[in-house]
């Protein structure tokens, strides 16, 4: 049986390739992920289709789209690689039951926290904790649940609970103090206390000049006195004094409680996007997500 195996499966290079070329619908961006040139994918692809006998890709406009009998192989492909990745995955975690990707931020402010109360109700589950604010869950077979900031559809991923947001600058006790009572033509133009702005950690994060135009004030750019890579940084900065944040109160919601940060008497923002519990489509969760989703909309989002 294996012998046959052996001889009617292509090999797994030019499956590899095929599956990455299917993906992609682009050789280029597969050769690119491969680590491989695209001119080594093309010979692959070709000597796949070669050995079948049928045409696996329309070529046309620099794009590779499948055909029927490439969507065929392609879906098939798909699954086994992601069956093969669910148990290489399990068998190299087999210490943790739960595996969780949250960005830097919220892991910072808001799960980490909190954990201990989950691992005193459930302690029997180990946890993984991920963070990162490039986000690769709907494409890593080890994630079983993340948590991110943003609006439906996620792709991929499902909704299990969300947790609503506000926006509004905050700042120290010391800075609040000394602007107490400011406007937010006043806040931009005055150069006493520097505005803090970070990289967005996603596309649905909003700067300074956004928020200027979500509470009606049209400026087209607002210079920062302080720029950080990172939310965290950002947050920490203005803790120390540093300057004015954007606040996102839900993510902030410990510093705002124990006064590190106070919210400026200035317009908020309740955005649509969300903190959204999310786990993989096509998975069936295990009871350790389920454990720890019900214990994070049931308890942890009130705390947050």
């Amino acid at each position: 049986m294996s012998h046959q195996i052996r001889r009617s499966v292509p090999s797994l290079t030019a499956l590899v390739a095929f599956e990455a070329a299917g993906r992609h619908e682009n050789f280029t961006r597969a050769a690119a992920e491969l680590g491989v040139s695209q001119a080594a994918v093309s010979r692959q692809i070709a000597a796949l289709e070669a050995d079948l006998g049928v045409a696996l890709f329309i070529r046309a406009n620099r794009r590779a789209q499948l055909t029927v009998g490439g969507k065929s192989l392609y879906d098939a492909v798909k699954d086994g690689f992601d069956a093969i990745a669910d148990a290489v995955a399990q068998l190299r975690t087999t210490h943790v039951d739960l595996t969780v990707s949250v960005s830097v931020a919220f892991a910072h402010f808001c799960l980490l926290p909190i954990l201990s109360s989950f691992r005193a109700t459930a302690p029997q589950i180990g946890v993984r904790v991920i963070s990162e604010d490039d986000w690769r869950a709907p494409h890593d077979r080890t994630i079983d649940l993340a948590i991110r900031y943003g609006r439906p559809s996620f792709n991929g991923m499902s909704i299990l609970g969300s947790l609503a947001e506000t926006i509004v600058p905050v700042c120290a006790p010391d800075i609040a103090s000394r602007l107490d009572g400011i406007s937010v033509e006043d806040l931009i133009r005055q150069t006493d206390v520097a505005l803090i702005a970070c990289d967005a950690p996603g596309s649905s994060w909003l700067d300074w000049s956004q928020w200027l135009s979500q509470i009606g004030l049209n400026k087209t750019s607002v210079q920062a006195g302080l720029n950080f890579t990172s939310y965290s940084d950002a947050a920490y900065a203005a803790m120390a004094g540093q300057g004015v944040l954007l606040g996102w109160t839900g993510l902030l919601d410990r510093p705002l409680a124990d006064g590190r940060l106070i919210e400026l008497a200035l317009p908020r923002i309740q955005p649509e996007e969300r903190h959204y519990v999310l786990i993989p489509e096509r998975r069936q969760p295990s009871r350790a997500v389920k454990a720890f989703a019900r214990w994070f909309q049931e308890g942890a989002f009130q705390q947050i």
